[in-house]
């Protein structure tokens, strides 16, 4: 079946852009150009966690699974859009705050949690670390609904500035075998309470806790 439309959900990955800022920043250069070699071709130097991409169990479990070893039907499904928007910077997302969207999961699902930073991605303080993120109780909550994996369209799942804020919920959901998928761009459109199918297909990155990833949202007739 043909999907009558498709909405892609990813970060664009360029020179400097955006990134967690312990890691180095993210480099693209044309090492090859029509010009002189009849071609162009570039190298990219990049932490596997940049951009849209997924986070496996190996990301925080040594004895975790990693990218290669999760079949594709692991990051696929129908998602559930949680409209968490305005918020203020840094907040905490508890268990209370899905409530009204916990009763629409169904167990497969795919959890997507906008709180408007997507919008925001850009090099400044804002978006770099002050995104609201995903308490440990609602990490629990969302599991116990049954769902497969959850995406974030902030820098991450966790929050910033301390293990207290970036730890629980990704040892909760990783811990259980599920997937992450962080900076995700939710367009207005999608977020009309329809169910979508969500597919988050990572690069095949042998021995690798997280890699990079396209985000496409389809919709059927």
């Amino acid at each position: 079946m043909k999907p009558a439309k498709l909405y892609d959900l990813s970060q664009p990955l360029y020179h400097n852009c955006p990134g967690w800022p312990e890691y180095a920043p993210t480099r693209i250069s044309r090492d090859f150009c029509i010009a002189i070699n009849g071609f162009n071709s570039e190298t990219v130097t990049m932490n596997t966690h940049t951009g849209t991409h997924i986070d496996v169990p190996y990301h925080f479990f040594e004895q975790g699974v990693t990218i290669e070893k999760l079949p594709l039907e692991a990051f696929c499904g129908e998602a559930v859009f949680m409209d968490l928007r305005g918020r203020e910077g840094g907040a905490a997302i508890e268990a209370e705050d899905l409530k009204p969207y916990l009763s629409q999961i169904r167990p497969g699902d795919i959890a997507v949690l906008n709180t408007g930073w997507g919008g925001k991605r850009a090099q400044t303080a804002e978006y770099l670390f002050e995104w609201p993120y995903l308490a440990k109780s609602g990490a629990e909550a969302l599991l116990e609904a049954g769902v497969k994996g959850v995406g974030i369209d902030g820098l991450s799942l966790g929050g910033w500035g301390s293990p207290g804020k970036g730890r629980p919920c990704h040892e909760v959901m990783l811990g259980a075998g599920k997937f992450i998928v962080e900076e995700l761009c939710i367009p207005e459109e999608v977020m009309d309470g329809r169910r979508r199918w969500l597919s988050v297909y990572p690069l095949l990155m042998e021995g690798c806790g997280g890699a990079p990833a396209r985000a496409v949202l389809h919709e059927f007739e």
